[in-house]
């Protein structure tokens, strides 16, 4: 099953003044990072690695800006949501932080119809994949999503939630293997590599400087050829199977669910995280 494409004047978008984006942070992702304790609070490394991560975003950002976007929001959508440093953040965007609880859209709070892109920085592998960096799917208690027998990835789930309101996905950078989840489920979208992995907490990582530069030239070029985008859309009804493990590392529950409204499968998925 592939999901829809979207060209660029089908609805409208690329006519209008100025774009309306929204970037989606997570941090696995991001240039040299390989373990999960550095993108958490407590660990020597965390602020640093948070300026990297801002940096990236703002390259993204630039490049927005370069190819006509006026109206930027980035949403912070890792673990406690306060990973992007607001005081290093380009001035040019606008920054959402925290979550509402029971919102099981929460990575990409506040998108709607008014968005013309959606883009991904720090993007991961999904749960199951051994070659991906730090790969998982919202929680390491999840070893497995499918929606309509499709292995589902992060970007994958909130791009799911944004064809709701026919916005595409456009760009998405991360490790080797998150691109290629996204060229697969996504097809001719513009990637940026950022490491390579050699297991789940191995990689080797290009340079910071040199990923921001792919960045943002990468982001330029995907906004302005919108018609390469993807709106990701799955037929209703949606047959949700999540694996999950138990107390005992070597049990895994299976849990089933079916609806013909998405949000009702995605607070299922969540309920049993």
């Amino acid at each position: 099953m592939k999901a829809d494409s979207i060209s660029s004047n089908s609805e409208g978008k690329v006519d209008k003044k100025g774009l309306k984006i929204m970037i989606q942070v997570d941090f696995e992702g991001v240039a040299g990072i390989v373990n999960f304790d550095e993108i958490y609070p407590g660990h020597p490394h965390f602020d640093r690695n948070c300026t990297m991560l801002t940096h990236e975003v703002n390259a993204a950002i630039e490049g927005a800006v370069a190819a006509g976007a006026t109206t930027i929001v980035v949403r912070d959508g890792h673990a406690g949501n306060i990973n992007v440093d607001p005081l290093l953040l380009d001035r040019r965007a606008m920054l959402t932080r925290g979550r509402v609880p029971g919102t099981p859209h929460t990575m990409v709070l506040g998108i709607d119809d008014t968005f013309d892109a959606l883009l991904f920085i720090g993007a991961h592998a999904r749960a199951g994949e051994q070659m991906g960096t730090l790969s998982h799917t919202m929680s390491l208690k999840v070893a497995d999503l499918k929606i309509n027998g499709r292995p589902i990835s992060e970007p994958a789930f909130n791009s799911l939630y944004a064809s709701k309101f026919g916005v595409p996905v456009v760009f998405v950078a991360g490790d080797n293997t998150a691109c290629k989840e996204a060229r697969a489920d996504f097809g001719n979208i513009e990637t940026v590599v950022t490491k390579y992995a050699f297991g789940r907490t191995c990689a080797m990582s290009k340079s910071p400087y040199v990923v921001r530069e792919e960045i943002k030239a990468a982001a330029e070029r995907a906004l302005k050829n919108l018609s390469n985008g993807c709106v990701f859309r799955l037929n209703a009804p949606y047959k949700m199977e999540v694996k999950v493990y138990g107390e005992n590392p070597e049990e895994i529950i299976t849990v089933e669910y079916e609806s013909d409204v998405l949000e009702d499968v995605m607070k299922k998925f969540w309920e049993n995280l």
